[in-house]
């Protein structure tokens, strides 16, 4: 990939969080890893590292619950050793279940590998979720969800 490759990416893989998890996965390699290094400060401590099956489960029942998600201030920065790349990003949303409004700044770690996501990475401060979420167990409730 070229170095902006990682910057078309990254914004491609935070607009398809408004449109369906469906399109989010679709960014990903079949084997891919992904990890939430913060996961069980938020009450997941199942979700530190996941394959793309259990990431599917996680944002479908999630992103059903964040109305008017939006990312901003995007940066990208390439690394040295090829196809990798921190990123930052700030996103926004609406909780559905608690009206209250959800926001955080990401840093996020990628490898790319034919041109889609093989190794995703995301730090967070679990604190601006909790307190949108309702807590952990509310959280735990709309990130679980099946509905």
């Amino acid at each position: 990939m070229e170095k902006n490759q990682g910057n078309i990416l990254l914004k491609k893989l935070l607009l398809s969080f408004s449109e369906s998890a469906e399109d989010v996965v679709k960014l990903f390699n079949e084997d891919a890893v992904i990890e939430f290094p913060y996961a069980a400060s938020a009450g997941f401590p199942d979700r530190r590292k996941i394959n793309l099956n259990t990431y599917f489960k996680h944002i479908n029942a999630g992103l059903k619950n964040m109305l008017n998600l939006n990312f901003s201030d995007i940066r990208v920065y390439p690394m040295e050793k090829k196809d990798e790349y921190w990123a930052e990003a700030h996103g926004e949303a609406v909780i559905t279940s608690t009206g209250l409004s959800y926001a955080q700044d990401y840093v996020m770690y990628f490898k790319v590998s034919n041109n889609k996501f093989q190794h995703y990475k995301e730090y967070w401060d679990p604190v601006p979720g909790l307190k949108s979420f309702g807590g952990t167990h509310g959280s735990q409730d709309i990130f679980e969800s099946d509905s």
